[in-house]
């Protein structure tokens, strides 16, 4: 419906009735017993009225029970729930609409005051933030609360005292479901504690941070070091924020906004469209990057901080250029001296297959590799296996980010290899299925499983064959905290399945040469690993399982050994 047509000044119901007015009213008292709703904006809380089965009545009768609305009646010293609050407020609104799915379903249209606090109630949550800050900014336009010169900055409005309450109220029921948005932030720490506290920061920086804000700063100096009493703390105080001209307190959030745009997005070449990542980082700092009163500025100032003032396109590719990101050593773990001679042994006999390495693939959205060994029989030259290892790192940024590592490592017979290239090149509705389902990148041998949801049954791996020996997915959503994986790591965030490798071990026919032999092998000779800090959410999970006894601390191995030996032995156990 056209809110601008709605009366912002609407007399609520918060006081009781005279017996004059509860007389006028019973008209509508009976229209309200009958089947209707409160119509809002959407909310974080899915409170639904009760719903009637029997739809075969165009007309309400109030003599049919099922048609009726009856309330709990509530102690007034017991706290009420925000919808029971909502709806005592509206009880008497006249404004009424007929709902278009079903017959006579009528609705209260809330008032617009209303309808703006139940946008404020949700709106640090990152969930659909793009759409709730407009709906929220556009409602305080129809209600004049926006009404002050470009030089005055815009604040929450001052609200009715029941407003308000049912406001407090509603924020606490979706705090209780969903988590407070950015309560993990301490900001009394050191600067470098902040940002790289307990490898949280999915971001492999090449330039510190602090050092990006000298880059984008509107003065001489970042607006941000002049709001700390001690420069080595990551907090700014709000008394000395306050002290600032309008103007300087909007280039402050703006310059936090554009570090973290270049930091998150532009520099790691995950996007290079600008105001994309300037208005990312922003939405960051309205929602888990930031909390308290400088969180609230930027949300009611949003429409002000949007526009992007400078060219973040041209800082990245300066940076990128000057400061080449320092390669980590990768891990290299050294077997015990018996198996170490099995694999020295074997290495004789093993081929790295070159052709892999010209299916790499570093596009923006997507990174997708694949290495490969050929093993050779020393029993029986004629019989060999192949060894395939792919990993694929995928990005969104545009609504709701998030990042995707998967990986896979296939055994099967060489000869097998042969049969699925010549296979998949015929086999183009595979291809092109997998690929659409991705939506990432075309696998010329159509081997590596998907994982994702399908209607009506559970999660699961798609192109999964009996040659996938191990199989790997780790989704980390950007919307549910600041710096990425937090303590709560577990396997709800990643999917990982295993199969024993004891049959391709035995292709080969060398005594005692089993699958967990094999697998060991592979991965200390190929030592695969996942691009982007993908290793960090594996790692803190098999961090927890040590630390409960479930995956032993000696001997080290290799990190996906780890996962896969758990997750074999688990199955076979169960």
């Amino acid at each position: 419906m056209d809110l601008r047509n709605m009366k912002s000044n609407v007399t609520l119901n918060t006081k009781k009735e005279s017996d004059e007015e509860k007389e006028s009213d019973d008209d509508d008292d009976d229209d309200f017993k009958s089947k209707m709703q409160v119509v809002g904006f959407e909310s974080d809380n899915e409170d639904n009225m009760q719903d009637d089965n029997n739809q075969d009545n165009d007309i309400p009768d109030e003599n049919n029970e099922v048609n009726k609305i009856e309330f709990e009646a509530f102690n007034d010293a017991q706290p009420k729930l925000s919808t029971l609050m909502i709806l005592e407020m509206c009880r008497n609104i006249k404004d009424k609409i007929m709902f278009p799915l079903l017959s006579n379903f009528l609705c209260i249209v809330a008032p617009l005051k209303i309808l703006e606090a139940l946008k404020t109630s949700h709106i640090y949550w990152p969930a659909n933030f793009y759409k709730n800050i407009t709906d929220l900014h556009m409602l305080r336009i129809l209600l004049d609360y926006n009404k002050v010169s470009t030089n005055q900055p815009l604040c929450s409005p001052q609200r009715d005292e029941s407003i308000e309450l049912m406001l407090k109220t509603r924020v606490k029921e979706a705090e209780i479901i969903r988590g407070i948005p950015g309560a993990h932030i301490n900001l009394n720490m050191t600067n470098e504690d902040f940002l790289d506290s307990e490898d949280n920061l999915f971001v492999q920086r090449r330039v510190p941070h602090d050092d990006l804000h000298k880059l984008v700063k509107y003065g001489d100096l970042p607006i941000y070091q002049g709001l700390k009493e001690d420069q080595s703390k990551a907090w700014i105080k709000q008394s000395l924020f306050e002290k600032l001209d309008y103007q300087t307190k909007l280039n402050c959030v703006r310059e936090e906004a554009m570090v973290i745009a270049l930091e998150r997005y532009l520099i790691p070449m995950i996007s290079n469209n600008q105001e994309t990542s300037y208005n990312l980082a922003l939405a960051r700092i309205c929602t888990t990057l930031t909390k308290g009163w400088f969180r609230q500025f930027a949300i009611d100032n949003y429409p002000r901080l949007s526009n992007l003032d400078k060219n973040l396109l041209s800082i990245a590719h300066d940076v990128i250029e000057k400061f080449p990101i320092k390669q980590k050593k990768p891990v290299v773990f050294v077997p015990d001296p018996e198996t170490l001679a099995i694999f020295e042994t074997i290495r004789r006999y093993t081929e790295k297959i070159s052709s892999f390495e010209d299916l790499y693939d570093f596009s923006c959205e997507s990174k997708f590799s694949r290495t490969g060994i050929k093993i050779t029989s020393p029993v029986k030259s004629d019989i060999s296996i192949t060894v395939i290892i792919t990993t694929l790192n995928t990005y969104h940024y545009d609504c709701h980010p998030y990042t995707k590592w998967s990986a896979s490592v296939v055994i099967l017979p060489s000869k097998d290899l042969e049969i699925l290239s010549g296979k998949n090149g015929k086999d183009k509705d595979n291809l092109n299925r997998h690929a659409i389902i991705s939506q990432e990148f075309t696998d010329p041998l159509s081997i590596h499983p998907y994982y994702g949801h399908v209607r009506n049954q559970k999660e699961k791996f798609f192109n999964l064959t009996s040659k996938h020996i191990f199989a790997l997915e780790i989704e980390e959503n950007h919307n549910n905290d600041s710096w990425g994986m937090l303590e709560g790591v577990g396997e709800d965030m990643m999917c990982i399945k295993a199969k024993s490798a004891d049959h391709a071990a035995s292709l080969l026919e060398i005594p005692d040469f089993t699958g967990d032999l094999l697998f060991k092998y592979v991965l200390y000779y190929l030592n695969p690993t996942l691009k982007d800090n993908g290793e960090t959410p594996l790692k803190q999970w098999v961090n927890k399982l040590k630390a409960k006894g479930d995956i032993p601390i000696e001997p080290n191995q290799h990190l996906w050994y780890q996962a896969w030996n758990y997750k074999l032995n688990r199955k076979s156990n169960h």
